[in-house]
């Protein structure tokens, strides 16, 4: 087991339109895409969580997406599976507080978004199985 050194977050893209009027409940749906790429000594990676969300019974009058990278150290020889949960664990609670404050400060409710539990089995790494198109995690 290695542990993950955080050196800072990055927000690449903040989108959001909120067209509705009045009060109104949302019923949001939601994706999330998360990935990992690293340097070629396997030492420094970048984590990328992506966050989408729109109204479901309207999303073109409120739709909101988030990405946001975090760099991080690797100890020497850890594994990319126990990387990759690390590495979500690290960015998940910034990519959460960033959302709410967004949402809020644009004048919406807070939006509190759910911790989706890393599965190992929706782990890929590239070289296992076939080709993934040049991507190092995903």
């Amino acid at each position: 087991m290695g542990e993950l050194i955080f050196k800072g977050i990055k927000v690449e893209e903040i989108d959001l339109t909120n067209k509705l009027e009045g009060q109104v409940q949302l019923d949001i749906s939601q994706r999330a895409s998360f990935n990992v790429k690293y340097t070629n000594d396997n030492l420094h990676c970048a984590a990328n969580l992506t966050i989408d969300m729109m109204e479901k019974n309207a999303p073109m009058d409120f739709n909101f997406k988030l990405s946001a990278t975090a760099f991080l150290d690797c100890e020497e020889g850890m594994d990319k599976r126990e990387i990759h949960k690390k590495a979500y664990d690290e960015i998940y609670p910034h990519v959460r507080a960033l959302i709410t404050t967004i949402l809020v400060n644009a004048g919406l409710p807070p939006v509190v978004i759910p911790k989706v539990k890393m599965d190992d089995s929706n782990i890929k790494i590239a070289g296992e199985g076939e080709s993934d198109n040049n991507q190092y995690y995903s």
